[in-house]
């Protein structure tokens, strides 16, 4: 699929490739240093430098005013080159915050503000069933848990969601609130445990608005996620081909095998029918506002090729794609991690 796009969005999109692959993403994943593999501040005030935490957000808020689709066109850049920063994660944070105080500081990169909403399994979007809050105004005090929460142990605040006595409520929440445990993931990030006792927090969303807010937060967290794993699939499938190209067995190469051209096929007609449908999704966002459940089913029909080409790049190099020496296997760690970000599939 060869995707239509106007001149805004090229330069966009050659934007989020240039900063993508000069900030070397697969050497960092490598790195001993501590910080590098989380979250590197002078990157992520690059980031924000150049425009692409504001995507969403209107312009009468400090952003610039465009869609969904032109986040996917970052985020499957980004995922191209394995750039840990959640770049696409904060952008759709910034869009839920707009209009509010703390917007201005997500937008200049002072502010790390992650989603809160997991409590268990198949509670992702569900009416909150552990966390609880009182309410006074505009303010809140919160009471719960939140598991696997990305990066927990970097961020400087949260948008929670609890059960109110009135209803479900969005809220946001600063960090020096909160107990936070996190254990690493296998692509050198981290997952966190949030608890909190009668933590003070702003509603951002009250119940009337809940359902919209969070069904919109979801909505761009999914397919933004699904635009990332797409790169993921991308430059897997790019490096592979290449090997094939190179590898020689019986003096030819082994990109002449038929049984393995198939398997490459298989695998490129799996990464464009994502690409359609990451897009068709993305479109019907910005037109409706909504997607009537096709986020969710782009990013499970996504999750599931991912790992399906991620392996299958590994099986295609032979042994050498089980050694940690090869970028290959980065690809496949990201995508598990990745496809677990926000529910899997």
């Amino acid at each position: 699929m060869e995707l239509l796009l106007t001149t805004e969005q090229t330069m966009l999109r050659n934007t989020a490739k240039t900063f993508s692959e000069r900030r070397e993403g697969m050497a960092r994943l490598r790195s001993d240093e501590p910080e590098t593999p989380n979250l590197n501040k002078n990157i992520w005030q690059e980031a924000a430098d150049a425009g692409l935490l504001a995507i969403l957000v209107p312009e009468k808020y400090g952003g610039l005013g465009l869609g969904l689709t032109e986040l996917c066109l970052i985020g499957e850049e980004l995922g191209k080159t394995l750039i840990p920063e959640p770049i696409t994660t904060i952008a759709a944070v910034a869009a839920t915050l707009s209009g509010f105080p703390h917007t201005e500081k997500v937008l200049n990169g002072t502010l790390f503000c992650i989603p809160g909403l997991t409590e268990g399994p198949r509670t992702i979007g569900d009416e909150p069933a552990i966390s609880k809050a009182t309410l006074n105004g505009t303010e809140c005090r919160l009471t719960g848990s939140k598991v696997g929460i990305m990066l927990a142990d970097v961020a400087d605040s949260f948008i929670l969601s609890a059960n109110s006595p009135d209803g479900p409520i969005l809220a946001y929440v600063q960090t020096d609130k909160i107990d936070i445990s996190t254990t690493p993931t296998l692509d050198g990030a981290t997952l966190g445990i949030l608890s909190f006792v009668n933590a003070p927090g702003v509603i951002i969303a009250n119940t009337d608005e809940y359902q919209h807010t969070l069904a919109t937060l979801l909505d761009t967290l999914h397919i933004s996620a699904a635009a990332e794993l797409l790169g993921i699939m991308e430059a897997a499938q790019n490096i592979t081909v290449e090997y094939l190209k190179t590898r020689e067995q019986f003096d030819r190469p082994i990109g002449s095998f038929q049984a393995l051209q198939h398997k490459a096929v298989d695998n490129l007609a799996a990464i464009e029918l994502c690409r359609s449908l990451i897009y068709q999704a993305a479109r019907t966002f910005d037109q409706r506002g909504s997607t009537l459940g096709l986020a969710s089913a782009t990013l499970s029909r996504t999750i599931t090729s991912a790992l399906n080409v991620c392996k299958s790049a590994i099986q295609l190099h032979g042994g050498i794609g089980f050694t940690d020496d090869h970028d290959i296997g980065l690809y496949l760690k990201r995508s598990m991690s990745l496809s677990a970000r926000h529910g899997n599939s």
